[in-house]
C-alpha cells in the first residue's frame, strides 16, 4: 500500500499511550504524519512520542480524558494550534467492562459507556465540525467484534457499549458525507495487548479466543494499524461508514 500521500498530514490518536492506540502512532508516524498522541497517562503518553520521535517521526503528546467534554475540546484546540489542521482521527481510547448483566453496578456500566461511546461522541463532535469546515477528513473509530456480535457472556457493559460505537459511526458516516468528511469503524477480533492478558480471568483470554478464530491466531496492534492507515488513503476513497473486521475471519464464522 502506497501511503506517501499522507505525509504531512495530522493525525490524532486518542488512548494512545499503550497497546493499539500507540502501535497506531507509531505506524501513522512512518508513514509521515504528524501525530497528536491523547491519553490519560501522562508519563506513557510523553514516553511514546518521544520515541516517535526519535525514530525520526513528529509527535507530541497531550493529556486527554476523553469523557472530558472540556479535555477532548483542548486537545483539538492544541492540534490546530500545532499543526494547523485535523486531515484525520483514529477514536481508540476503550476500557473494558467485564461482569455479568445482574451483578454490574451502575458505576460499571456508566464507566463502560464513558469512554467506549460517550467518548467516540465528544471525539467525533470536534472532528467533525473541524473537518466539515474544512472540506476534507477521514475518521476511524477502533470498536470491536463484540460490537458487531455478542461472542462470550460476563462482559455485557463492553459489548453494549461497541455496539453504541458502530452506530454513532454510521450516523456520522451518513450526516458528513456531502462535506467531504468518511467516517468507519474498525473491528478488532482477540489483538495481543494488556486488555487481551487482562481478560483471561473473564472470558479465557488468548486461549479461549484461539479455539474461536479459523486461523488460530491472535493478531497484531500492526494489523490493526495497518487497517486504520489504509482507511485514511485515498485507496479508500469510496469507503464510508462501514465497519471492518480485523479478525482473523471469525467474523465469517
Amino acid at each position: 500500500m502506497s501511503t506517501g500521500e499522507l505525509r504531512g498530514r495530522t493525525v490524532v490518536v486518542t488512548g494512545a499511550s499503550a497497546g493499539i492506540g500507540k502501535a497506531a502512532a507509531g505506524v501513522f508516524a512512518e508513514a509521515g504524519m504528524q501525530v497528536v498522541l491523547a491519553g490519560r497517562d501522562e508519563e506513557r503518553g510523553e514516553r511514546a512520542a518521544r520515541e516517535i520521535g526519535e525514530r525520526g517521526g513528529e509527535a507530541r503528546f497531550v493529556r486527554c480524558d476523553v469523557t472530558r467534554a472540556d479535555d477532548v475540546t483542548r486537545l483539538f484546540v492544541a492540534a490546530v494550534d500545532a499543526y494547523g489542521r485535523v486531515d484525520h482521527a483514529f477514536n481508540n481510547a476503550g476500557v473494558p467492562g467485564d461482569g455479568r448483566l445482574v451483578d454490574l453496578t451502575p458505576a460499571d456500566f456508566d464507566r463502560a459507556f464513558a469512554v467506549n461511546t460517550r467518548g467516540v461522541w465528544l471525539c467525533l463532535r470536534e472532528e467533525l465540525r473541524l473537518m466539515a469546515a474544512q472540506g476534507h477528513g477521514s475518521i476511524v473509530n477502533n470498536t470491536s467484534v463484540h460490537g458487531l456480535r455478542t461472542v462470550f457472556p460476563g462482559i455485557g457493559a463492553y459489548v453494549a457499549s461497541k455496539h453504541a460505537a458502530v452506530a454513532l459511526t454510521r450516523v456520522a458516516a451518513m450526516e458528513h458525507a456531502g462535506d467531504g468528511v468518511r467516517v468507519n469503524a474498525l473491528a478488532p477480533g482477540p489483538i495481543d495487548t494488556e486488555m487481551l492478558a487482562a481478560s483471561e480471568a473473564a472470558v479465557g483470554g488468548a486461549t479461549a479466543w484461539r479455539r474461536l478464530i479459523p486461523s488460530g491466531e491472535v493478531g497484531t496492534v500492526r494489523q490493526v494499524a495497518d487497517v486504520a492507515l489504509w482507511l485514511f488513503s485515498s485507496a479508500a476513497s469510496y469507503v464510508n461508514g462501514q465497519t471492518i473486521g480485523v479478525d482473523g475471519g471469525f467474523l465469517a464464522t
